[in-house]
């Protein structure tokens, strides 16, 4: 009978208690949300990658980890062995061949953006990024589970052209090139977005489907009062040929992206001879998240 209930007390402290020689290191585990605008967890629908970075109370970073798809579907987050103190959890989600992170330097001055951005060379999107942060706190006490919140730091633009002649470029090069200017080119590990301004020069491709030019890219964020802009040209000669003040557009449209992490903005221009027409895309045509 006593083996029995020393049995049952060893199997307590090891389900409940962080008891080890030492009294160093204590499990906790870590997951990931993200809720996108609605309740529901959409966290494995949107972030395929993690690049994880954890800072001590002095700032310094302790450790990196990243975590791939495989990795997330099996636990939507990791567990951590670290000596008891206060942490600094930053992730950034879907960092792959559009997204650069600079982590060499104090954690305010690590930027993120696009490869080309530190390249000196035309940037034409970013990756469909995502951000998350958390304090935690690790006692030598007992195990701790904890959940580290996720944000969109990306806007998606779709832009369609309407009304141009293929002919025989509809497969090589589009008879317009598109700029999209003042906008920001890095994210630091607080969020804190840089008020540089440059301009993304999107790729303009031709849908076989539709039948139209257009440009599908990501951008990283911007409030609703903003100076972007929306710029077309003749691919031969460089003519201007039609600008768009994004914010006239948004006030126009009803179009918010201020406190939405989901957002697509449509744009429809069709040229009709020496005319221009803009419209936002119908919500049907628009699909978020693909």
């Amino acid at each position: 009978m006593k083996k029995v209930i020393m049995l049952y007390a060893l199997l307590l402290v090891t389900v409940t208690g962080c008891i080890k020689e030492n009294l160093d290191d204590c499990e906790t585990i870590l997951y990931f949300d993200y809720l996108g605008d609605g309740t529901r967890d959409i966290f494995l629908q949107k972030i395929e990658k993690v690049d994880m970075y954890i800072y001590n109370e002095d700032h310094v970073c302790i450790q990196k980890t990243a975590l791939d798809k495989s990795e997330l579907h099996r636990q939507q987050g990791t567990t951590l062995n670290l000596p008891s103190g206060q942490y600094k959890v930053v992730c950034w989600g879907n960092s792959f061949g559009d997204t650069r992170i600079n982590d060499d330097a104090p954690l305010n001055d690590n930027l993120v953006g696009a490869p080309h951005y530190f390249t000196k060379e035309l940037i034409t999107t970013n990756d469909s990024l995502y951000f998350g942060e958390k304090e935690i706190t690790i006692t030598n006490e007992d195990y701790k589970v904890d959940t580290v919140p996720f944000s969109s730091a990306h806007i998606k633009m779709l832009v369609e052209l309407e009304g141009l002649d293929a002919g025989d470029a509809r497969a090589v090069t589009s008879p317009v090139s598109m700029e999209m200017g003042n906008l920001s080119p890095t994210v630091n590990f607080t969020k804190s977005f840089s008020t540089e301004q440059i301009s993304y020069f999107p790729l303009v491709n031709f849908d076989s489907g539709t039948q139209k030019f257009g440009a599908k890219f990501n951008v990283l964020r911007f409030n609703n009062e903003n100076e972007v802009y929306l710029q077309l040209h003749d691919t031969q000669t460089n003519e201007k040929l039609y600008t768009l003040q994004l914010k006239d557009f948004m006030k126009e449209n009803d179009i918010t992206v201020d406190g939405i992490n989901e957002v697509t903005i449509g744009i429809r221009i069709l040229f009709n001879g020496t005319a221009v027409t803009v419209k936002p895309w119908d919500e049907e045509v628009i699909r978020p998240g693909q």
